[in-house]
């Protein structure tokens, strides 16, 4: 089912919440823990991500067949259900190697914005998996437009540094992946301003975009970028054409710059279309309009750390190219990977692969999902499904929110997303994460989060402690 919203204040981290923050923070570096500077203090300490701490705290004891009842990580959106297919691929293959480490100029100095034969290989990957062009056409993804960074975040950090100030706005329609809020804060300085749609799931509209900008102006904030994400974070959805074209229009009538995040293009469900801004555009995405994606997402390999801008403002890329000084990508990766982005027939058989794996898991998860008797918005792609658990909350606020998080974290040892860190202002709202764990731990999660939604039901929340939540595990 679709999940009706309540109309809530949009709203980002403004100046003036900034400027309390470095208040309130020691005027002396040497009286701070570690001796750090005032702006490691405020921007770098805390985690990327809310939910970090309790994803590395259940890294040392997951469930699996040696350990049952150990933690169910369903909070970390990682496809690793066809890991093995990727790393038999590049293990498996004796050429792989020279390819990686057999040619001497890879050890040596390239172009920081990316290997030639890589940035080659991508834009053969793009041509045909994005603009679904078969490159006899005159339209084509030129590799001279291509940058390689240290996945979509490092992607993200220079497109911040080099098209905003510090102070400026990136417009984000909620809820969205929390972790943007430390892509765009921790070095460049760049202020998130999420705002509500009146159709989360369609994408936004004209009115909403207008409110939104509004709305940050009327904060003395200076919008800057407008981030989309498409298919989306944590909502699964897939924007149509339309909405996206009719958001480039809106954002270039302001002067904008538009960011589109794909890191899940190719993880959509069958039947659920997904076209690429590169596509709807018809290849025209001027000096505005700067595409991200990512191995780590739709080739499970966010360990190898490779993202990809594709953009046709030459000044930025080789802003990006300067950037890229201080966390290039290996050559040796990149040679790697320029091998595995131009073998079609094994992206073909990957691809399909995956989205048969990916589908049993959804089916497992939604399956128990219905039985809870637990609404959730129905993906169209990516690798979670975004569940309503507000009616066991004995109110609807984010506190209870939380509380409802810690109860499954300690009674059920179930690890979810909740709503709050991905900036959802709607309390009750959980990503569930159905591909990081093996189908048989992903049952097991799942009958956890059964008996513990069961027993809540069953009694007052003041009534729920070790004794009471007691055999759930």
């Amino acid at each position: 089912m679709i999940i009706q919203r309540e109309d809530h204040l949009a709203g980002g981290f403004g100046n003036t919440e900034l400027l309390q923050r470095l208040e309130s923070l020691p005027t002396n570096v040497d009286t701070a823990v570690g001796r750090v500077s005032r702006r490691c203090q405020q921007r770098a300490l805390s985690p990327p991500l809310p939910y970090m701490g309790s994803f590395c705290k259940a890294l040392d004891y997951p469930c699996d067949e040696e350990n049952p009842d150990g933690f169910v990580i369903l909070c970390m959106a990682e496809n690793k259900l066809v890991t093995d297919i990727l790393s038999k691929r590049l293990g498996a293959d004796p050429n792989i190697a020279k390819v990686a480490f057999a040619d001497e100029s890879l050890y040596c100095y390239t172009s920081s914005l990316g290997l030639p034969v890589a940035r080659q290989a991508a834009s053969h990957f793009f041509t045909k998996r994005f603009l679904s062009s078969n490159a006899l056409q005159d339209s084509i993804v030129d590799p001279k437009n291509i940058g390689i960074a240290s996945g979509a975040a490092g992607a993200m950090n220079s497109l911040y540094f080099a098209l905003g100030d510090a102070g400026d706005v990136a417009l984000i329609p909620r809820p969205y992946y929390g972790g943007y809020d430390f892509d765009m804060s921790i070095v460049s300085q760049i202020t998130p301003f999420g705002f509500e749609l009146d159709a989360p799931t369609e994408g936004p509209t004209e009115a909403d975009l207008d409110r939104a900008f509004n709305d940050a102006q009327s904060k003395g904030l200076t919008p800057r970028f407008l981030l989309l994400n498409n298919p989306n974070n944590p909502l699964a959805s897939v924007y149509a054409p339309e909405v996206i074209r009719n958001a480039v229009a809106w954002a270039r009538n302001l002067k904008l710059h538009i960011i589109v995040d794909e890191i899940y293009a190719l993880s959509t469900h069958v039947g659920h279309g997904f076209q690429s801004v590169v596509r709807i555009l018809d290849n025209d995405l001027r000096d505005d309009v700067h595409v991200v994606w990512a191995l780590s997402k739709d080739f499970g390999a966010s360990g190898l750390r490779v993202g990809f801008v594709y953009s046709r403002n030459e000044t930025l890329l080789q802003a990006m190219s300067h950037l890229n000084t201080f966390s290039s990508v290996s050559n040796s990766t990149q040679a790697m990977v320029a091998e595995l982005l131009t073998d079609d027939t094994f992206i073909d058989y990957y691809l399909k692969e995956s989205s048969i794996r990916l589908r049993q898991s959804y089916e497992s998860c939604v399956e128990k999902l219905v039985e809870m008797g637990l609404p959730f918005i129905p993906p169209q792609a990516g690798i979670f499904v975004y569940v309503d658990f507000s009616s066991i909350l004995p109110k609807k606020t984010k506190e209870y929110e939380a509380k409802l998080s810690q109860l499954l974290i300690e009674h059920a040892r179930v690890i979810l997303t909740p709503g709050d860190s991905m900036k959802d202002p709607t309390p009750g709202m959980f990503r569930m994460c159905y591909a990081w764990v093996s189908p048989d731990v992903l049952r097991v999660g799942m009958e956890r989060l059964s008996r513990i939604v069961t027993k809540i039901r069953r009694l007052d929340w003041e009534d729920l402690d070790e004794t009471t939540l007691s055999g759930i595990i």
